[in-house]
């Protein structure tokens, strides 16, 4: 009991308070804060969880179908049976009418004795009272048959409007199922994607493999390097097919460039003497 009287002097002091504070705006802010309230609150529920109800919701679509197609079901076993007891009324009526012509030709006659199906004789007197009985039975049971004609009419209607908004109702269905089918492909869709950037992390499992894979092949580019440098440590002569090919091209290149050599020192002696075979006299002369 305490408790529930702190709570309401709480909540009763809360509201005097903001009604000081707010005034006539006090209302607006409240609808404003519980709206957003709601909104964050929805926002907070996974979105599968919400295709998941909306799926409940439809299934329990097919009960109210079910029921609809019970209710029209019932209302044409309803309507057939007006029908025909319309049909019969109708029939009863054709009848009746029939037979008071007949009475009535009877009493326009003059005849004084009726002289009925079953045999019997009746006076003109007898005949007109049962004429006027019959013709007060007969306006009553047409005023019967047109009103179950206008309510099978209405019932007609109805049930037109009935098998109408069954067939609206079967459509609005389908429609919503291929809806909500839309969305669960489109937030599976979207969960792989998610999947697909949460194996861009580092702590993935994904972004682990590939750092065991690094690794693996970092410890095989060690063992060759190990296996390169081997001979030399140990005093070894590489006999590879690629170390001969450069030895003997180095070897080559530098016998070029000292024939290269000799042959420019060579050049100038060469000229020398090609002068005194010219100029024998002059050499003398010196």
């Amino acid at each position: 009991m305490k408790i529930c009287k702190r709570l309401i002097i709480g909540t009763l002091g809360a509201v005097l308070a903001g009604g000081l504070l707010y005034g006539n705006n006090l209302l607006p802010y409240s609808q404003t804060a519980y709206q957003k309230m709601l909104d964050s609150a929805q926002q907070a529920v996974p979105i599968s969880f919400q295709i998941e109800a909306a799926k409940k919701q439809l299934e329990q679509i097919g009960p109210e179908i079910n029921s609809m197609y019970h209710q029209i079901a019932k209302e044409k076993v309803q309507i057939r049976r007006l029908e025909q007891q319309l049909a019969q009324q109708k029939s009863e009526l054709q009848n009746s009418q029939r037979e008071m012509l007949s009475l009535r030709q009877h009493v326009k006659s003059g005849k004084k004795i009726f002289v009925a199906s079953n045999a019997k004789a009746y006076t003109t007197d007898r005949v007109k009272e049962d004429l006027r009985h019959r013709f007060k039975m007969h306006l009553t049971a047409e005023q019967r048959a047109e009103a179950a004609a206008k309510t099978l009419d209405i019932r007609r209607a109805s049930l037109e409007t009935a098998f109408e908004g069954l067939e609206k109702a079967q459509i609005q269905q389908r429609e919503l199922a291929v809806e909500i089918e839309t969305l669960t492909a489109r937030n599976r869709m979207n969960d792989l994607v998610k999947t697909t950037h949460h194996y861009d992390f580092d702590d993935s499992q994904l972004a682990r493999t590939r750092t065991m894979v690094e690794d693996i092949g970092a410890r095989i580019d060690t063992e060759e390097e190990l296996l390169n440098i081997a001979p030399v440590a140990f005093g070894q002569i590489p006999v590879s097919e690629s170390g001969d090919s450069d030895g003997e091209n180095i070897l080559k290149e530098i016998d070029a460039w000292l024939d290269a050599k000799e042959s420019d020192n060579k050049e100038p002696e060469a000229s020398a003497e090609k002068r005194l075979e010219l100029t024998p006299d002059l050499v003398l002369a010196n």
